[in-house]
C-alpha cells in the first residue's frame, strides 16, 4: 500500500505540472485534452495495480506461492533420471475457453479500471462533441502516466541495488 500512495502523490504533482503549464500557456484546449487523458489513464492504472496486488494477496493466503509453476518447468518427463527409459504420461487438465477467460481477467477486472476506460471514451466522445479534441495533447496525456510509471520503477531499482 505504501507504493500505491507513492505513486498517486507522483501522479499529483505530475497532474500539478500540467495545470500551471497549461495555466501559463492560457490554452484551454490543452488543458481539457490532458486532464480528460491523464486522469482517465490515471484510473486505468491504479485500477490495474490494486487489481493484481489483491490477486497476488489472495493467491498468497491460499498458499498458492508459484510451485505449481516452477513444477511445470522442471523435467515433466523425468529426462535427467533415466536416460533409457523415457515416459511420455503428461495428465493436464484443460480448461474450457470461459473458465480460462475468467481466470486472465481475474486481476483485471476492477471497478476503478473499467471506470477509467469508461471516462476515457466518455472523455474523448465530449471533446470531439464540443470541437475541443487535440490528438497532440491527447497523446501527451495519455503517455505522461505510463512513461512516469517507468521512470519510477527504474528509480526504485537503481536505489535497491
Amino acid at each position: 500500500m505504501k507504493e500505491l500512495l507513492k505513486v498517486v502523490r507522483i501522479l499529483f504533482a505530475i497532474d500539478v505540472g500540467i495545470v500551471m503549464f497549461c495555466y501559463l500557456e492560457d490554452n484551454m484546449k490543452w488543458f481539457l485534452n490532458t486532464q480528460v487523458a491523464f486522469f482517465s489513464v490515471s484510473f486505468i492504472v491504479l485500477g490495474s495495480f490494486v487489481g493484481y496486488s489483491n490477486l497476488v494477496r489472495k493467491n498468497l493466503e491460499e498458499g498458492n506461492v508459484g510451485e505449481d509453476i516452477l513444477k511445470k518447468y522442471e523435467d515433466p518427463y523425468n529426462m535427467d533420471d533415466e536416460e533409457d527409459e523415457i515416459k511420455y504420461k503428461k495428465v493436464e487438465k484443460k480448461l474450457k475457453w470461459y473458465e480460462a477467460l475468467f481466470v486472465s481477467f481475474k486481476g483485471g477486472l476492477n471497478l476503478l479500471r473499467i471506470s477509467g476506460y469508461a471516462f476515457l471514451i466518455i472523455g474523448f466522445i465530449w471533446l470531439n462533441k464540443i470541437e475541443m479534441f487535440d490528438y497532440l495533447s491527447f497523446l501527451f496525456g495519455v503517455s505522461v502516466v505510463p512513461v512516469a510509471a517507468l521512470i519510477y520503477l527504474y528509480s526504485t531499482k537503481k536505489i535497491k541495488e
